[in-house]
């Protein structure tokens, strides 16, 4: 039964359906073979419904309406101005400052599309204009926008925590380093990159010692928000749920009465956004965990896992097993998708040889979020190269060297689990293993 429902949802893959409508497409012809055809549906809706009934998956919606509050309210440009103003005289500079900013901006919004969109509109252009080429431009754009799942918050991590069962809060904590690590390596090759293409450093338009601190002032608003969101957090002051309202508020008065850049028009379109945005990770998050339920009630991840270790004993194999796994997943689903049906099945096989669960669904975010800017899916890859204007095969050109990089951090990672571990320790989390 299992073997028909799997494929009958990679017959619909493959026909192009949605990947949600496919989900709940395999799902109703599983209930059929469990209950003979009889309200199918109508079993389909109610699973779906019971399962995003969690109050830490409001954190997502709200999340999303964070960062397109920044974007449209002006935000997302003062934390661009600081990151130029930091890294702009160096060579390959605003191409630093793009990554820069991408991080600034994950700390807040945790959604790679959307860190894409947001720093590539801003930065491509200037980019540019300076004499860096579209695909180069926009294959920064695509790399650093692989950082915005990692650095909390990230919606990533909230599916995987509420779906395996690990800390939000942890999770969030030990996605610190690895995401700092991401955005460096990829600021150490734009910059020998850099110097090879001869794109030289620019000077800030704020040059007097004044005009500097005017715009590290016009920005304290927007630094202060990761501050509060994230220190919120970890305090123990309110949970990562709660924070994201909290986040939302605080974009909507920096937003409308510090900056004043946000207008009713823009209000509305950043709502729009974020509810079209969140329907569509909601809903393929129930399809998908109702279709993992099914696979757990037929017990497929212990056969896989049984079956995996009678393979080999070595841990090493495995899991090199595993990240070929999910590199190759990466390439074809979205990353939501991704960790709601496969987590279930990956995670007590890491488990059973000795990883860390919390390490575990670091590892699953990162190789996921390379998979966003890998084709022949490469959803971030899209809106990188949608944003700066060039075709497909420049961007891609210039984006593989950047993939190789973060491919070689992703290795490190997995082989020293202490440098994603040792924060979450430090802040009194116990493993499991």
């Amino acid at each position: 039964m299992t073997g028909m429902m799997i494929g009958v949802l990679f017959a619909c893959l493959m026909l192009t359906v949605p990947i949600a409508v496919s989900l709940g497409i395999s799902c109703v012809f599983a209930f059929s073979l469990f209950s003979g055809g009889a309200n199918m549906v109508q079993m389909l809706a109610q699973s779906t419904v019971t399962s995003i009934d969690s109050f830490s998956l409001l954190a997502v919606p709200f999340f999303m309406l964070v960062g397109s509050l920044m974007e449209y309210g002006g935000i997302a440009k003062k934390l661009v101005n600081v990151a130029e103003l930091l890294t702009g005289a160096m060579p390959g500079g605003l191409g630093m400052a793009a990554i820069l900013a991408s991080m600034f901006f994950a700390a807040i919004s945790g959604s790679g599309p959307a860190t894409a969109a947001a720093i590539g509109s801003i930065m491509i252009g200037a980019m540019t204009a300076q004499g860096y080429s579209k695909g180069y431009a926009g294959a920064l754009i695509a790399a650093g926008s692989t950082i915005g799942p990692v650095i909390p918050p990230s919606i990533p991590m909230i599916m995987y925590g509420v779906t395996i069962g690990v800390s939000v809060s942890y999770m969030f904590i030990g996605g610190i380093i690895p995401g700092i690590l991401m955005g460096v390596v990829l600021m150490i090759y734009n910059y020998f990159e850099s110097k090879k293409r001869g794109y030289k450093g620019k000077e800030s338009k704020a040059k007097t010692s004044a005009e500097r601190a005017r715009v590290f002032k016009e920005a304290i608003p927007a630094i202060l928000m990761p501050l509060i969101v994230l220190g919120g957090i970890y305090s123990g002051v309110f949970t990562p749920t709660e924070s994201a309202v909290i986040g939302v508020v605080y974009s909507l008065i920096v937003a409308v009465f510090v900056y004043r850049q946000l207008t009713w028009e823009r209000f509305c379109n950043a709502m729009f956004e974020a509810t079209i945005t969140s329907a569509t990770i909601m809903i393929l998050f129930g399809a998908a965990n109702t279709l993992g339920r099914i696979l757990t009630i037929n017990s497929v991840p212990t056969h896989i896992t049984e079956w995996m270790l009678s393979i080999t004993s070595s841990s090493a194999v495995i899991m090199l097993m595993l990240n070929i796994a999910l590199l190759i997943i990466g390439m074809f689903l979205d990353t939501i998708s991704s960790i709601v049906l496969f987590a279930p099945i990956f995670a007590p096989i890491a488990s059973a040889i000795g990883y860390d669960p919390l390490h575990f669904g670091i590892i699953m975010v990162i190789n996921l979020c390379i998979g966003m800017i890998t084709p022949p899916m490469g959803g971030n890859l899209f809106v990188a190269q949608r944003v700066s204007n060039t075709t497909f095969e420049e961007i891609f050109k210039d984006t593989f060297p950047m993939i190789i990089v973060l491919y070689a951090l992703l290795a490190v990672l997995v082989i020293f689990p202490d440098i994603t571990l040792c924060l979450p320790k430090l802040l009194g989390y116990v493993s499991s293993i």
